[in-house]
């Protein structure tokens, strides 16, 4: 099982680099971040003044890592579904199967340690402070990388439980469940006006009261629940009605449907995203007189969007697998390659458009509020607006070849 390990690693070399990369990144982000917050030559320990932060930040670091690997893991471990069934098929055990996907996992996190060691290393050295090797840091970044190779066997086992024949060949067909709404009876506008409310007013009170930190971090979770609603009740119910309106459109109807199934498998993740990226602001701003301090939020931050961006990137991936029988169809009914590119591309336009806008929507507006209240400097707003555009428009360009590829329409 384990030389057939190394032969699906090698046979899958694109996917395969994708879950290494995952393991490369978390180890990376774990090091620096418990190297900096742990490092005795700035005494930023888990005892001082800025305990609770660091404490609450380093829980979310380790939540984030983990539901990484988690989606990395699920958009590997599914495209091997095929080969998992030929393998029952020829009486594979239980216990064979999950050697043979754990074997996967422990040869990529081996591959990927060294190369995140020494890139973890190079980034300190770059930074514009001078960092002393703690070796609680690395206790702790050791006892996290050993969590997540458990933690990718229990997905694995999980994985290889369930499997059966049947399910392996068709692949896991994800429901389509419906957003949950607001839990009171009114009419439609004024549903969509309550929404509308939570979603922007958050904002305004930014510019009135945004001079204390709580208070944006206060108003911008406020905002996040507004937005999941406006994806949920607004995005999604319009879109229907933009289907119909477009039945006489053949590349409409079908680009539109996708994006519509897009939003409600990756809404969770979008307002997840969105929420994280702001709260690290939040935190940001807390420690504007704290050069150290401003240093570790925000390699958190640029950590963490990487990361979650990858998610998106991962469960988009996931869908791909999914849809590839829609496209075959397509094929079938008379959709040439051409008018397929257009399809596809529009999609990974207009969510990864879509994404964009609202997150610079609550970001710049989080930031300018800042500035205006003098917290923050124009070129860390700056900054900021690129940290959160470059990441998600990397992962747009790349799951546009992953689908052409995957859709056999190169």
């Amino acid at each position: 099982m384990i030389q057939n390990a190394f032969q699906s690693i090698k046979d899958d070399f694109q996917r395969s680099l994708f879950y290494w990369l995952t393991f490369v990144l978390t180890t990376i982000f774990m090091f620096v971040f418990f190297q900096i917050a742990c490092s005795p030559s700035i005494g930023m320990t888990f005892i001082d003044s800025h305990n609770s932060i660091v404490t609450t930040l380093s829980v979310f670091v380790i939540f984030i890592c983990l539901l990484s690997v988690f989606f990395a893991n699920d958009f590997y471990v599914k495209k091997k579904s095929k080969e998992l069934a030929i393998q029952l098929v020829c009486g594979a055990t239980f216990r064979q199967l999950t050697v043979f996907l754990l074997s996967q996992t422990v040869i990529l996190f081996c591959l990927a340690i060294p190369i995140a060691f020494l890139l973890s290393y190079l980034l300190l050295s770059l930074l514009p402070l001078t960092i002393t090797f703690s070796q609680e840091g690395m206790n702790v970044t050791l006892s996290m990388m050993a969590f997540e190779v458990f933690w990718c066997t229990i997905l694995n086992l999980g994985y290889a439980y369930r499997s059966s024949i049947v399910m392996l060949i068709q692949g896991d067909r994800a429901s389509l469940k419906q957003p949950l709404s607001l839990p009171f009876h009114f009419s439609k506008q004024m549903k969509k006006g309550l929404i509308l409310v939570m979603f922007v007013g958050p904002i305004v009170l930014l510019y009135i009261y945004g001079k204390e930190t709580s208070s944006t971090i206060l108003f911008s979770m406020i905002g996040m629940i507004g937005l999941y609603q406006f994806l949920g009740q607004i995005i999604i119910p319009d879109m229907d009605q933009w289907i119909q309106q477009k039945l006489d459109s053949y590349l409409s109807l079908v680009y539109l449907g996708f994006l519509r199934r897009d939003i409600i498998f990756m809404k969770n993740h979008i307002v997840f995203q969105i929420a994280s990226d702001v709260l690290m602001i939040g935190l940001f701003v807390m420690g504007i007189d704290n050069t150290l301090y401003m240093i570790l939020i925000y390699v958190s931050f640029l950590a963490t969007h990487c990361l979650l961006s990858l998610t998106i990137l991962f469960r988009f991936s996931t869908e791909m697998i999914e849809r590839e029988k829609l496209v075959v169809t397509l094929k079938r009914i008379g959709y040439e390659n051409d008018a397929l590119k257009k399809i596809l591309r529009k999609e990974i336009i207009l969510l990864y458009g879509m994404i964009l806008l609202l997150g610079l929507f609550y970001l710049f507006n989080i930031l300018l509020s800042l500035y205006l209240h003098g917290l923050m400097d124009f070129m860390i707003l700056v900054v900021m607006i690129l940290t959160f555009m470059i990441p998600l428009m990397l992962c747009a360009i790349i799951n546009h070849y992953q689908y052409q590829k995957q859709m056999n329409i190169d």
